[in-house]
């Protein structure tokens, strides 16, 4: 049987430019895929903004159409973790919230360990494997040598990845924070760092392909969201506001004898970084906000 390539999929602009460059591009595709079998998967966080997850539905019928496969992993599908079913549900369990001056933990929890676990599952299933657990990983790489995953890291992210390219140089040297499993079963590929090709790259490729771009993706309740995005979040979802506003004081109310009691933002609460955001940019018209939200990433501290 062929060897397997995964398309890690964000919902956003840079994985949808490769899913449309590997439809597209034969090139591209020979480059990165050659024989191989491929497959799309992108787990829900439980918090994406709507227009993503309208988006979505787009790229797995752009995917299907063209023969791959596309799994968007829901909660009820059983690779979430019971802790971690979705940010607002870690939230409601812990009265806690993701904050910038926290350790990042929701990238690992509501999508790298859920897509690994439902890509365990596919393995065993595709190949016929009998191993248990990660052990999987390790029968797939006997038969066809590690597992290439491919990542939508853009130019200018090349400090996002996990693994720096010295490692391979230098392994004696240079510590790699991936789990053991992983290093020895997985390679990361990251083709956008590749090419060259930067976030506007991605969203003039996609409109050259004659779809629509999509809204870069972010959860809801992303503490890295700037003064500009979290005005965008008040003025178009004030019910989601208002609710993210709820767990923060909720979480700052349980932590109220802790000598550095922090909030979404740190020393600053949710509303009062709102109300600095709105001198700045709550003149601003719905189109310009639109336009800017669609345009920008914000800050993504996570790698991979």
């Amino acid at each position: 049987m062929k060897p397997l390539v995964v398309l890690w999929v964000g919902g956003g602009q840079d994985s949808t430019a490769l899913l449309y460059l590997l439809i597209h591009d034969g090139n591209f595709r020979e480059k990165y895929i050659g024989d191989a079998d491929i497959i799309c998967i992108m787990s829900d966080t439980g918090n994406e903004y709507p227009e993503t997850y309208l988006y979505v539905e787009t790229l797995k019928k752009a995917s299907l159409k063209n023969n791959i496969p596309f799994y968007f992993i829901k909660a009820s599908m059983g690779y979430h973790s019971q802790a971690w079913q979705s940010l607002q549900g870690q939230f409601e369990r812990n009265d806690r919230v993701m904050s910038v001056a926290f350790p990042k933990t929701c990238t690992s929890n509501l999508k790298i360990n859920v897509c690994y676990n439902f890509l365990q599952d596919y393995i065993k299933s595709k190949y016929g494997f009998e191993s248990k657990g990660k052990r999987v990983f390790y029968e797939y790489e006997k038969h066809f040598g590690k597992i290439r995953t491919i990542i939508g890291f853009a130019k200018g992210e090349e400090n996002r990845r996990a693994v720096k390219p010295q490692v391979e140089i230098f392994p004696e040297l240079i510590k790699e924070n991936r789990p053991v499993w992983m290093r020895k079963n997985v390679e990361h590929i990251y083709p956008l760092i590749d090419l060259g090709l930067d976030r506007k790259g991605c969203q003039n490729l996609i409109e050259g392909f004659g779809y629509e771009v999509p809204m870069p993706s972010n959860c809801m309740f992303c503490p890295f969201q700037n003064e500009a995005e979290i005005v965008y979040l008040h003025r178009f979802y004030p019910a989601k506001w208002a609710e993210w506003v709820t767990y923060e004081a909720n979480k700052l109310k349980k932590d109220a004898g802790i000598k550095n009691n922090l909030g979404v933002k740190g020393n600053k609460t949710l509303s009062q970084f709102l109300e600095a955001a709105l001198e700045k940019y709550g003149s601003w018209t719905d189109e310009k906000l639109k336009d800017y939200k669609f345009s920008h990433g914000h800050c993504v501290k996570s790698k991979y």
